[in-house]
């Protein structure tokens, strides 16, 4: 008759022989499954890219944004690289200030694009430029906007960006009999407005505090309106 401890011993050492058997076959099926879901989502065109949606545009169509975003179909989704989405987009599409890029499982990018606002324009070769806040020549068209129209030249970003520091800063009661810009230099800006007065600026040096002198002072009778100097604002005849 077998030893009774010796069998029990022997059952055990079985026992225990399967659990590390099923252990281990329990250890590689998960680790399949994890490359498997690794391929997947990183290296198939499974969860890839099939849609490029685009929102927030209109001076440029989606197909604009779709082509400077050069994102592949077929790509996978979690190797989209945003970052890189977004400044291929700004970096070709001037009308666009800032993007957004987003990915929508299981295989949607979504762009969303900011365009850029016109402070001012500028009459060029009978074609309107549309100049944003930082001074961008961004858009061009055959008809002129709702915004002052600066008398002044395209190549001097510089200037461009003065003159819209000082249009931003005008409150919207000003803004509008606000009709043309000029300024031969940067410290020599001047406003004509829509009944044919004329405020000299100066620079775009404290146009907050200038814009807040002129308003009070446009009541005080006269053609020529100075707050080049804010502290002793002028006014002649």
């Amino acid at each position: 008759m077998p030893d009774e401890a010796g069998v029990v011993l022997s059952v055990r050492r079985q026992q225990a022989r399967r659990r590390r058997v099923r252990r281990a076959v329990v250890a590689g099926l998960v680790a399949l499954a994890v490359l498997a879901a690794v391929w997947i989502v990183g290296f198939s065109t499974v969860l890839g890219v099939r849609d490029v949606q685009v929102d927030g545009a209109s001076l440029v169509t989606a197909s604009d944004v779709q082509t400077a975003a050069a994102v592949p179909s077929g790509t996978p989704l979690i190797r989209v690289d945003q970052n890189a989405v977004a400044s291929r987009v700004v970096a070709a599409l001037p009308e666009v200030a800032t993007v957004t890029v987003s990915r929508h499982w299981p295989g949607t990018v979504v762009i969303h694009v900011t365009e850029r606002s016109t402070v001012f324009q500028v009459l060029d070769g009978g074609v309107y430029h549309w100049i944003s806040a930082d001074g961008i020549d961004f858009h061009t068209s055959q008809a002129s906007q709702s915004v002052p129209t600066a008398a002044v030249g395209l190549d001097d970003q510089q200037l461009l960006a003065d003159l819209a520091t000082v249009v931003a800063s005008l409150p919207a009661d000003l803004a509008s009999p606000v009709v043309s810009v000029t300024a031969e230099t940067r410290d020599s800006i001047t406003l004509t407005l829509d009944d044919g007065r004329q405020v000299v600026w100066g620079s775009a040096d404290q146009s907050a505090l200038k814009a807040q002198v002129i308003v009070p002072l446009l009541n005080v009778p006269g053609k020529v309106y100075d707050v080049s100097a804010p502290s002793n604002p002028a006014v002649r005849p």
